[in-house]
């Protein structure tokens, strides 16, 4: 049972380090203007890298011959649903800031 539990703490600290990771380029290295905070933009990047989890646990058998770490994640759909979150929020955020 420890096991598991470390498996799967393992695995949701990846995700949201992957989250963290995509806040960080997209918040301070490119400056985007986005509605809120850092905070804010860290639990959107979070939620979209376990919907990229979701994704890639629906559709393995497409992406299996993706990068993985350790032999069992898939760290590529976290990325790139991440990174479209992000960019949805930021294109949102930035189309209210143009109506007010």
């Amino acid at each position: 049972m420890d096991n598991l539990i470390g498996y799967y703490l393992n695995i949701g600290t990846i995700y949201v380090l992957v989250g963290f990771a995509m806040t960080l380029i997209l918040y301070y290295a490119y400056k985007k203007d986005f509605f809120g905070n850092f905070w804010t933009v860290l639990i959107i990047a979070v939620i979209g890298s376990f919907l990229g989890a979701i994704i890639e646990y629906i559709f393995h058998d497409l992406i299996v011959l993706m990068t993985k770490i350790s032999g069992s994640i898939n760290i590529f759909p976290p990325i790139v649903i991440s990174w479209l979150v992000i960019y949805i929020y930021h294109k949102v955020s930035s189309r209210n800031d143009r109506d007010e």
